[in-house]
């Protein structure tokens, strides 16, 4: 199934230097050349895990994978309609070849397979605190894994226990049950917020993934549940200045981000948005699209200014850009607004509508009454709308609308067997028969 797969588990530590120099800059350890399972021990374990946090995130594109299928985005000059980003954008020579996918399967399932390794190894080290910690925070990665995998791909290989033999995929609600097993051995067993912070895997951030797992689910009432507890156990507030959640390293907001550091990840989301030149120099491979420009934010949004900006260049033209991100900061898997937008879907109108204009009136919008709401699928369409705003590049926009089921309404989408992706035509080649592609490609 995977070329990974094919190695042998003493390799899989030296590969890709997967966990031998990572965040060496906080552990007093000394890489050795190789590593095999049976040299985890009580002392070195969160070294790796470490590592592990390290690698998870994968390519910087990749996080953005929903807002480019979602509509978003429009591709620029420099990258055409039939670049990778072109294909996911017009749907147009969306195949097997596609970067996106092959990018986010392989990260996925090497790190899956890291998580396995250290599952494993803990157990043999007992339960004492910082053991059930290590696994607790492996746990919620591979649930975290597995929900980029079954959100991207549907039907996925579940693997659990490593092993070198070709798998076949498992149903998707068997990918959902395991994330959701997960989570919960992570709420379980983890430690609170406030002796991880933020950058570490804590008990809420735990169930603020799970909120968004049971919203995928359709378990609306029990993911509002869950964020309201996060919301109340984490005393976290809407920021007051909502730049400041993507472009200071304190990420106000955040219930969890991974951390990277200059010296390690290195990720600038803003060079993938801003023209060369400019003060955060990128690529300009996306723009915003028309109807982010002209529809999206209305004019006392607070948040247009932050995620739009228009760049006057020398000779007097200009590029609308997305504008959000600044240099190396944190990056957000959790937050709270995202907290108080699933307790506005998942809480019975009249008591979600209080959680939707906490955030409408904090980004300059007037609030709602329960009568301009309207019908319950206008309140939908409202918390969408809103969702894409205050959500706005942060990877949600298109699964939002697959698991309403509107995304067939994209001009992009032809069939509902456009909502996944193709797995990589090189992972079943590999696979000797035992994967099969998902159906429409």
């Amino acid at each position: 199934m995977l070329k990974i797969f094919k190695i042998q588990f003493i390799i899989l530590f030296v590969i890709g230097s997967f966990l031998l120099g990572a965040c060496a800059d906080k552990l007093d350890v000394k890489p050795e050349s190789a590593v095999s399972p049976d040299q985890i021990s009580a002392s070195n374990i969160r070294f790796f895990l470490n590592g592990l946090y390290l690698r998870t995130f994968g390519d910087r594109d990749d996080y953005f994978l929903n807002d480019l299928r979602g509509g978003n985005y429009t591709w620029t000059a420099l990258s055409g309609n039939n670049s990778a980003y072109g294909a996911l954008i017009t749907g147009n020579t969306l195949d097997d070849r596609n970067g996106f996918s092959s990018r986010i399967w392989t990260n996925s399932y090497r790190n899956i397979y890291n998580a396995n390794i250290i599952l494993t190894a803990a157990e043999s080290l007992g339960s004492d605190a910082a053991i059930t910690a290590v696994k607790a925070e492996t746990s919620y990665l591979r649930a975290y894994l597995y929900y980029q995998l079954v959100t991207t791909f549907g039907d996925v290989p579940l693997i659990i226990v490593n092993t070198t033999e070709n798998i076949a995929k498992t149903p998707k609600a068997q990918v959902w049950d395991q994330i959701n097993k997960d989570l919960d051995y992570a709420i379980a067993n983890g430690r609170a917020l406030k002796t991880t912070g933020v950058k570490t895997v804590s008990i809420e951030g735990a169930k603020a993934l799970k909120a968004r797992v049971l919203l995928a689910l359709g378990d609306k009432s029990g993911a509002a549940k869950l964020a309201k507890e996060v919301i109340d156990q984490t005393g976290l507030a809407i920021a007051d200045n909502y730049g400041d959640i993507f472009r200071t390293s304190s990420a106000p907001e955040a219930i969890f981000a991974f951390e990277n550091l200059k010296s390690e990840k290195n990720l600038r989301f803003s060079a993938l948005f801003w023209p060369y030149g400019t003060a955060w120099a990128g690529s300009y491979f996306v723009q915003p699209s028309d109807y982010v420009l002209n529809q999206l934010y209305p004019a006392d949004d607070k948040r247009k200014t932050i995620n739009i900006q228009k760049i006057t260049n020398t000779d007097g033209t200009f590029n609308m850009i997305i504008s959000k991100y600044w240099d190396v900061q944190p990056i957000i898997v959790s937050r709270i607004s995202e907290m108080h937008l699933i307790c506005a879907e998942g809480f019975a109108q009249a008591q979600g509508l209080d959680y939707l204009n906490a955030i409408r009136v904090k980004r300059g919008l007037p609030a709602l009454t329960l009568a301009e709401s309207g019908t319950a699928d206008n309140y939908l369409n409202l918390i969408l709308e809103e969702r894409r705003r205050e959500l706005f590049s942060e990877g949600f926009l298109f699964y939002d609308l697959v698991r309403t089921n509107k995304a067939a309404q994209l001009p992009n989408i032809k069939t509902q067997d456009k909502y996944v992706m193709p797995i990589p035509g090189a992972q079943i080649t590999l696979s000797n028969g035992k994967l099969v592609q998902n159906q429409g490609y």
